[in-house]
């Protein structure tokens, strides 16, 4: 019986993606009279965040069910969900494994979401989160894609569970570097002015999904971060170089913060991005332009 509402369930699933997604809603968890129901969701995502079509959902879905508290609702530890391309944005299970389950009489339902997925996480209370403090510059990539994650406590799954999605951990700073800095460039370094600060520009460590806290990895904590473009540096072409990266959200870093630029001959100029006292909030953009 499962195994055939199941593939119900997947054919039904699979119309939106020959459609738009149009009436997605009409044609999820919509009723009650069931015994076991696969799970959808509807994300909603950071303003101008974009998927990739190559990574997946993470997902963790329990239950109150037979009078256990609880329960893991898919077969796996944390389960992958493949997801649509277009807004509105649904995720979904394509395995049996993954399948987060509802059953007949089941209560009490709280779900947990993360993007991009990580075959690594086997604990939702553990989600790898990566700010690098040295990141190699590659025109040809985008920046690197924050960790979002959801959460939602429902009476029922009669449709996809909405998700609301928000970046815990980090922002994104853009910097214009103008071509008169200089002719090839080799890196750019962004730090605090006061190196007193106790604060932190770049980690790794895990999010828990349950407590929404954050755990760094000390060894990994740095006040700066760097941007290198290689061993031969990068040639300045007319107008601004626009380089994004992640940074981690850094509150109240005193004496301002200052960008150093190093051209290729090992000639630094230094900049006042800020002359304040400045807080960088999670979820937010900032942009930086060199003069």
């Amino acid at each position: 019986m499962r195994r055939v509402l199941n593939r119900l369930w997947l054919c039904v699933a699979a119309l939106p993606l020959f459609s738009g997604c149009m009436n997605y809603d009409d044609c999820g968890n919509t009723s009650l009279d069931y015994e076991s129901l696969d799970v959808s969701f509807k994300a909603t995502l950071p303003l101008q965040y974009n998927l990739n079509e190559e990574m997946s959902f993470g997902a963790y879905g329990t239950c109150t069910r037979d009078g256990q508290t609880d329960v893991n609702m898919s077969a796996a530890p944390v389960s992958k969900m493949a997801h649509t391309m277009a807004a509105p944005y649904y995720f979904f299970s394509k395995t049996d494994e993954d399948a987060i389950v509802g059953l007949k009489g089941d209560h009490n339902y709280r779900f947990y979401a993360y993007y991009p997925y990580d075959p690594s996480c086997t604990d939702i209370a553990a989600i790898p989160v990566n700010i690098p403090s040295v990141i190699t510059y590659d025109e040809n990539a985008p920046a690197l894609s924050p960790l979002i994650v959801a959460s939602a406590t429902v009476t029922s799954i009669i449709a996809p569970v909405p998700m609301t999605f928000s970046a815990p951990a980090s922002c994104q700073m853009t910097i214009r570097i103008p071509d008169t800095a200089c002719k090839v460039i080799k890196s750019i370094k962004m730090y605090p002015g006061n190196t007193s600060w106790k604060g932190r520009f770049a980690f790794s460590g895990t999010y828990d999904a349950f407590t929404k806290e954050i755990t760094e990895d000390e060894a990994t904590v740095s006040k700066s971060i760097t941007v290198d473009f290689g061993p031969s540096g990068h040639e300045m072409k007319p107008g601004y170089l626009t380089v994004s990266f992640l940074m981690g959200e850094a509150k109240y870093v005193t004496g301002g913060v200052k960008l150093a630029v190093t051209d290729i001959d090992g000639v630094t100029t230094v900049k006042e991005m800020y002359n304040a006292r400045q807080t960088f909030e999670a979820g937010s953009s900032y942009t930086y332009t060199m003069k």
